[in-house]
């Protein structure tokens, strides 16, 4: 109630006063899925005269702290800047751990589906990236079932599944679509699909995995041809990309990862044509802590972070929520407009309601 969130706040957000107490409040605290939040700390200092005391921390494991903080009754995170939104929708908004809130400065330029249930700062995405200086005319692959052929036998490099929650996402999102996955799959080999006996001894080992599909045995096939998993997405990015070798394998890493790119060191490119999708989009959003020590001090941090303070994510692959920012990367990084790029969305209530399925069935085919 104090600090003027939900079903508190008032109609019209007063900006004058927001910064005034803001600036008695002399700090705030920030959960950050990106290290790129310590870049706004001087700017932001002296502008408003406010110290941003930043830690970077990945969402799931943000979440966890702030759950067991919460619970203690340690009240010290201000915002929660995440992009494991499965979780937050459903473990956190709907008990009231966090809070959404919308600038009023920037309301305008987002969709309704960027402004609720959660403040959309830029839609993140893991795809798919080939080596442009060994490839020059365009990506080797042209197909997601491409993965599973012998030729990128431990030659794939992603994250981790049972490491990386926000892959597991991402494979998630790619079991939604067995129809897709299917059609997919007749593009490429020109038959009917044949289940692996791997698939088929998970499914019949486990009640909690329906009947095997197209999508499933993609997950089996891609498991059985040794991807490479690193922790590190620069890693991972910087590895499939570097120009210096001879035989480069694909990357699946965050689409941001294109900063990386350097003259003579680094060309990774996404593999824009591959069907059915090249990778998978999710939001990453800011939210205000319930109980935030430094309410005010929160909501100009995240006004900020949607307005000058998005410079350190106005680079190639992060598409920014708002529309006017969004159509000005298009035109600076030579990108398709985020529509038009070949991605499905995750989808928050499925991958939070299929997670023991889905973990089900990876440990299967493992």
């Amino acid at each position: 109630k104090k600090a003027q969130l939900g079903a508190h706040a008032p109609k019209t957000q007063d900006w004058k006063a927001i910064e005034a107490a803001a600036r008695k409040e002399g700090k705030v605290v920030i959960y950050s899925v990106s290290s790129r939040i310590f870049k706004l700390q001087k700017k932001f200092k002296e502008k408003y005269g406010i110290e941003i005391v930043g830690y970077d921390i990945a969402s799931d494991m943000q979440l966890e702290k702030f759950r067991r903080e919460h619970k203690a009754g340690v009240n010290q995170v201000d915002v929660l800047f995440n992009n494991e939104t499965p979780i937050i929708i459903n473990e956190f908004l709907s008990r009231d751990l966090v809070w959404n809130f919308v600038p009023s400065t920037v309301a305008g330029q987002l969709e309704d589906s960027e402004k609720e249930p959660l403040l959309v700062q830029r839609w993140s995405s893991r795809i798919i990236f080939y080596n442009a200086a060994k490839h020059p005319n365009g990506a080797p692959i042209d197909n997601l079932w491409d993965l599973t052929r012998e030729e990128w036998k431990g030659r794939v490099l992603m994250p981790n599944p049972l490491e990386s929650s926000v892959q597991a996402n991402v494979i998630q999102t790619i079991l939604q679509h067995p129809d897709e996955m299917m059609a997919a799959y007749k593009a490429e080999f020109g038959d009917e699909i044949k289940y692996s006996k791997k698939l088929l001894k998970a499914v019949k080992k486990n009640p909690l995995i329906e009947k095997p599909d197209a999508a499933k045995e993609w997950l089996a096939r891609v498991l059985a041809n040794d991807p490479v998993f690193l922790a590190s997405t620069t890693k991972i990015f910087t590895n499939a990309s570097d120009v210096k070798q001879d035989n480069p394998p694909l990357g699946i890493s965050t689409f941001s990862k294109m900063r990386k790119n350097k003259k003579g060191e680094f060309n990774g490119q996404p593999a824009l044509n591959v069907r059915p999708v090249l990778g998978v989009s999710y939001p990453t959003v800011l939210v205000v802590a319930n109980r935030a020590p430094h309410p005010n001090a929160a909501k100009l941090l995240i006004r900020y972070m949607m307005e000058d303070g998005f410079s350190p994510w106005n680079v190639p692959g992060d598409y920014a929520g708002r529309a006017d920012v969004a159509k000005e990367q298009v035109a600076k990084f030579g990108l398709p407009p985020f529509e038009d790029v070949k991605m499905w969305p995750i989808d928050q209530t499925y991958v939070y309601d299929t997670k023991y399925s889905y973990l089900s069935l990876y440990l299967g085919l493992k």
